[in-house]
């Protein structure tokens, strides 16, 4: 589609080049451990909290090597230097938005993160401007006896908001680490206990500090003052939500008086956004099926784009942007979309657009699509289908398929595996091993045992009915795999495994017939099973489309996986599995 317009207002050519400061990688970095800091006060704060179950003494020692930290020379100038960097970069970056068309999280994270400076100024008032202007105790037996009860809604409500909004921006920030899906659930656990214990261990200090005596109150001169610095705070957080709502006008009135570029999307058409707008943020405002993972934060690749015209006159990728492009190794016109601000028109093609014809949300996840997960796949099949179908009839044919299917579909879930692909005379299951590796290739060990003992149990049902025996060969591998929706966008889509993993797994079950074994068994699966299967032969195997041979154990039968399995586990190697 090709669609000929102009960019409205002059344009400096230095422009081109200039990258703004929300842009640049180093804003990016420090918004993202100022962040970090913050969290770490917030996370230091609530385990103090935490201990209150223990009663207010405990909570008093943890404060102690709190105040070492956070009350020192040091940490005073981390934690509010941290502060005021995360405060000015992330609100100049909200004042960048040019639309507010975004995921439900991203949402929050602007909304909670304009509430902590309201919600936090009591308990700052309270605590360090009462101890440090007007020599209030600030032990926690004293504070507790200030906020407890009367503040309890609007301390746990802080609680809620600063702990999530952490939560959130950590988990979008750690999401891409190679390390990170072992440690998903973990800290995920965390992420619960860690605000629930804080809640309980502040409800239990209260209480126990009301039933004390006080240790001493506050004077007149100290009532005064620290009357007089709340309306000094509350004026203070008025100004700044009044700047902060003038700016917001400004920005939006100078976007809609500025110049506009056209982006023209191929199968979507032109579109007229103000200058200065990323590629993605104009999908959003137009309502283009446009994917981001990272919710423009450019640490993923599922928003790029292909330029298609106008690609000379766009400055060069940079910082995060770059990284990506050559992990991934895209060619020079293809560029991430929540990167790209446009000075000129352009047009571009999204290269991962939604499957199928199917409309969705269009910052709805990536992930929802397809993503890459730690598992390990079995590939059976059936030895001598045609045999064993021959001269029977259609009925009979159905009803040793259904049974197979029924009984292996059930055998697979047993053991919390998902039946990926069921056909005639085979299956591929999948068995997830994301949070912990050893587990998934122990659970596809024994649902492989029990396949062979469900079509021992099946020839004994349909003895007179089958010209020979049912038997199989099953193939069984460890790796990464990606979960994909495979579907034609008209009838429902389907998750679907694909991957070197599968494909191994199948090349696998092939080599048990070379073998006469009903198992062959990756030495990676096997490793991280724990498995002691020194006692069973290692065989190098071909793989087609594999420069180097598979190892991987020929099991014989049954018995002699059940006897690999019944014993003891390698230690060292299961310990290795689970990390």
């Amino acid at each position: 589609m090709a669609v000929t317009t102009t960019t409205k207002g002059p344009m400096p050519a230095s422009e081109q080049s200039r990258n703004t400061l929300s842009d640049q990688p180093w804003a990016c970095r420090a918004r993202l451990w100022a962040g970090v800091v913050l969290f770490a006060f917030v996370f230091t704060h609530l385990i103090n909290h935490a201990v209150g179950i223990f009663g207010v003494d405990a909570m008093e020692y943890a404060q102690q090597w709190r105040w070492l930290l956070w009350r020192s020379w040091p940490g005073s100038i981390l934690l509010y230097g941290a502060a005021l960097i995360h405060v000015v970069l992330a609100t100049y970056r909200i004042l960048r938005r040019s639309t507010w068309r975004m995921p439900r999280d991203e949402a929050w994270q602007i909304i909670s993160g304009l509430a902590i400076p309201f919600l936090v100024a009591g308990h700052v008032l309270q605590t360090r401007i009462a101890g440090s202007w007007f020599d209030v105790d600030q032990s926690y037996h004293a504070v507790l006896l200030r906020l407890w009860p009367a503040v309890l809604f609007s301390q746990s409500l802080l609680l809620v908001v600063s702990w999530s909004h952490g939560v959130i921006g950590l988990h979008h920030s750690l999401r891409y680490q190679p390390w990170y899906p072992s440690w998903r659930v973990a800290g995920l656990v965390i992420a619960v206990l860690v605000p629930v214990l804080a809640f309980a261990g502040f409800v239990a200090g209260g209480r126990e500090a009301a039933q004390v005596a006080a240790p001493g109150g506050l004077t007149p001169e100290q009532m005064a003052g620290i009357g007089q610095a709340g309306m000094m705070l509350n004026a203070g957080l008025a100004g700044f939500a009044s700047a902060f709502a003038l700016l917001l006008v400004g920005a939006y009135v100078r976007r809609r008086l500025g110049s506009t570029v056209t982006i023209t999307y191929r199968g979507y058409g032109p579109v007229r956004v103000p200058r200065g707008t990323s590629v993605l943020e104009a999908s959003r405002m137009f309502h283009i099926p446009h994917p981001s993972s990272c919710r423009g934060r450019g640490r993923c690749s599922t928003c790029r784009v292909q330029i298609t015209a106008g690609a000379a006159e766009l400055p060069d990728p940079f910082g995060g942007e770059r990284a990506v492009l050559s992990e991934i190794g895209a060619p020079t016109n293809v560029r991430l979309a929540c990167q790209m601000r446009p000075t000129h028109d352009i047009s571009v093609r999204i290269l991962m657009p939604v499957l199928g014809s199917r409309v969705v949300d269009p910052d709805q996840d990536a992930q929802e699509w397809a993503v890459e997960r730690e598992a390990t796949v079995i590939f059976l099949d059936l030895r001598a289908f045609n045999t064993l179908t021959s001269n029977r009839l259609p009925y009979e044919i159905a009803v040793l398929i259904n049974r197979f299917s029924t009984e292996m579909t059930q055998t697979v879930e047993s053991h919390g595996g998902r039946i990926d692909q069921m056909y005639g005379d085979g299956l591929l299951a999948v068995f997830d091993g994301s949070d912990k590796r050893s587990s998934g290739a122990r659970a596809a060990l024994r649902a492989a045992r029990d396949m062979t003992r469900v079509l021992d149990m099946l020839n004994v049902e349909m003895r007179g009915a089958l010209p020979i025996p049912i038997r199989a060969g099953i193939g069984i591998h460890t790796g990464p795999i990606i979960l994909a929706r495979v579907g034609d966008g008209v009838q429902e889509q389907r998750l679907r495994a694909i991957g070197v993993t599968v494909t191994v797994a199948a090349g696998l079950e092939a080599a048990s017939k070379e073998y006469l074994a009903d198992y062959f068994i990756s030495e990676e699966t096997a490793r991280a099973s724990g498995y002691d299967f020194s006692s069973q032969s290692l065989r190098d195997v071909i793989i087609d489309g594999h420069s180097m041979p598979v190892p991987a154990y020929a099991v014989a039968n049954e018995a002699a996986l059940d006897k690999v399995m019944s014993g003891k586990a390698m230690l060292g190697v299961l310990n290795t599995a689970g990390m």
